[in-house]
């Protein structure tokens, strides 16, 4: 067996299914860098509830970091010729793409707003990039 972590980009929107037990899963492709060798098409499935979940959250064009069990293996082409596959049990999932940014509010009213809910405001929103990555991956 081998763990990998893996960083890439979606090639298909991920897709939800069901076993014939009940038990959901999801499936998607990416598409791996390999340095100067170009890069080299994944197969992914996931089976934790976790992985499923933060999965089905992402779109095609997403970059994202995954790690699981990794199979190597070949495929033949049109031509004959012999292509690298990687098939990945996907166990953890974390987006990399920013999130869009919401527009911010005229005036003061966006922090008059949350102080009135109980809620202190977050103290880092004024830096540059604050809140664009979703670190938990979801």
């Amino acid at each position: 067996m081998i763990r990998a972590l893996i960083s890439c980009n979606l090639t298909s929107t991920p897709t939800q299914r069901t076993a014939k037990n009940g038990t959901p899963y999801a499936t998607a492709r990416v598409s791996v860098p390999m340095g100067d060798a170009g890069r080299v098409s994944c197969s992914l499935v996931a089976f934790d509830e976790q992985a499923v979940m933060r999965l089905m959250q992402l779109r095609e064009g997403a970059t994202v970091a995954m790690a699981g069990t990794l199979k190597v293996s070949t495929w033949q082409d049109r031509d004959g010729n012999h292509r690298p596959a990687l098939d990945m049990v996907v166990d953890e999932v974390a987006s990399t793409t920013p999130k869009p940014r919401k527009r911010k509010e005229s005036g003061d009213s966006a922090s008059t707003s949350t102080r009135a809910h109980g809620h202190e405001a977050d103290p880092f929103s004024d830096l540059p990039g604050a809140g664009d990555i979703d670190w938990l991956g979801a």
